[in-house]
């Protein structure tokens, strides 16, 4: 199940604008602030980058199939 999830799942270091901002609690604003801030190492590293982001928020990125995949 974890292969079929990731498959699906949107990748907030590499995904484009778009894919982003049609993204749970996200939209065009916050959408921006993703794509200027990243990479992200972690969830924690983008909550304290990204303005107005709660750990609420968070989870339901989570629940919507975005993930933080470390870019080497």
């Amino acid at each position: 199940m974890a292969r079929e999830e990731r498959r699906n799942s949107v990748d907030l270091n590499t995904a484009d604008f778009d894919t982003i901002a049609k993204l749970p609690m996200v939209g065009e604003k916050r959408a921006h602030f993703i794509v200027d801030n990243r990479p992200f190492s972690n969830w924690d590293d983008m909550v304290k980058k990204v303005p107005g982001f709660s750990e609420g928020m968070v989870e339901d990125l989570k629940n919507g199939n975005a993930t933080i995949r470390e870019n080497k």
